[in-house]
């Protein structure tokens, strides 16, 4: 996935990942379609199941014209997955590139890889362009939208070496989780919030496991400010919180001040202190209830503080005081986030891809020689 446009990029891997019909385009299914953020420390955008051939589908996603950088990423990824379908996704391809890499295919005895290059419309890349400009929450129900392009994707170039019944090697049995282990109970966490909020886009990316670690990470869209949840922390607490990075402190502090407002809309118990703003209680009697709990409890934030994260809403007092309205419910208008005009609208906004773009630029920077 390329650094430029990874927001539009995202959104087209998410659609591909939910809503796209695969079978149309290659004459299979494709299951367990993730979008992995780090898989055999290779980045790639999305995998996927061949599941009646048990082989695995590998694929790159770019919205520019395909060229010699994403080649190598492609030829990484073939000697990685020796037996695999390889999908390479870009605005455009040069012929003398696809060339290139079918000559290398051969020289190096590719022979258990199928080969596919696809080309984006570009009139899905004007509704692609058209998302990325919408509230963030009210994506994921617009991207329906490029179903009716036809087509929205077209195979330029493919390689069929794999016989119509071959069979790979991947296991297709269903993913079991071993609730004594934090990393499996962070997945089963992850995945009732993709179920319940499939409209906040974070919750389709996987998250790096750590096998003693119980808190999940997401992020909020804005650099150095993420929610963060856990069905029992070391305290034994499960919880859902805002929380900001020290660099964020004066946008906590103007948070703070309309604590009020936040236990009314959010709820009655949450506290609002050393940079967190958090719900935390004892775990239900049961697992599942639990993992619910704290499905409501994430809605309930990410439904109030997005509008201000994303800059929907600003964030204003009036008279340093709460007006009260009819009905005994209250209206507040919130003070924009400390961002100045120029730096609230020059800085992007985060997604979980982003993100780990911008983590590879750093290692980048960091690690070259």
């Amino acid at each position: 996935m390329s650094k430029k446009g990874s927001n539009r990029e995202a959104l087209l891997s998410i659609y591909l990942k939910d809503f796209f019909q695969w079978k149309n385009l290659l004459g299979f299914e494709l299951t367990n379609i993730v979008l992995e953020q780090n898989h055999a420390d290779k980045n790639i955008d999305l995998t996927a199941v061949d599941i009646r051939r048990k082989l695995g589908i590998y694929m790159e996603i770019q919205l520019t014209k395909a060229n010699k950088h994403y080649l190598r990423r492609i030829q990484e990824m073939m000697n990685s997955y020796p037996e695999s379908v390889i999908i390479w996704i870009a605005q455009s391809f040069d012929s003398m590139l696809l060339g290139e890499l079918e000559t290398w295919m051969t020289k190096n005895n590719k022979q258990y890889i199928d080969f596919y290059a696809m080309s984006i419309s570009e009139e899905a890349l004007k509704e692609l362009h058209r998302l990325n400009q919408m509230f963030k929450l009210d994506i994921y129900d617009e991207m329906r939208g490029l179903d009716v392009i036809n087509p929205l994707l077209q195979i330029e170039h493919k390689l069929i070496n794999l016989h119509q019944n071959h069979c790979g090697n991947v296991a297709i049995e269903p993913e079991t989780y071993d609730f004594s282990r934090p990393d499996n109970v962070k997945k089963m966490l992850l995945s009732v919030l993709n179920k319940r909020m499939p409209y906040y886009l974070n919750f389709h990316y996987r998250k790096k496991a750590n096998l003693h670690d119980h808190v999940l990470t997401v992020g909020s869209g804005r650099s150095n400010i993420s929610y963060r949840t856990s069905v029992k922390n070391a305290k034994s607490l499960a919880f859902v919180e805002l929380y900001f990075d020290s660099s964020r402190e004066d946008d906590f502090e103007e948070f703070k001040k309309i604590e009020k407002t936040i236990r009314q809309k959010v709820h009655p118990q949450i506290q609002v202190e050393d940079r967190r703003i958090g719900v935390y209680f004892q775990p239900l009697e049961t697992f599942e209830e639990t993992l619910e709990a704290i499905a409501d409890l994430f809605e309930k934030f990410i439904q109030f503080f997005s509008p201000y994260i994303y800059g929907r809403k600003e964030i204003r007092r009036i008279d340093g005081q709460v007006e009260k309205t009819v009905g005994d419910t209250y209206h507040i208008t919130l003070k924009r986030v400390d961002y100045s005009e120029a730096m609230f609208f020059d800085e992007p906004y985060e997604t979980e891809e982003s993100y780990r773009i911008k983590l590879e630029e750093q290692s980048e920077k960091i690690f070259r020689y």
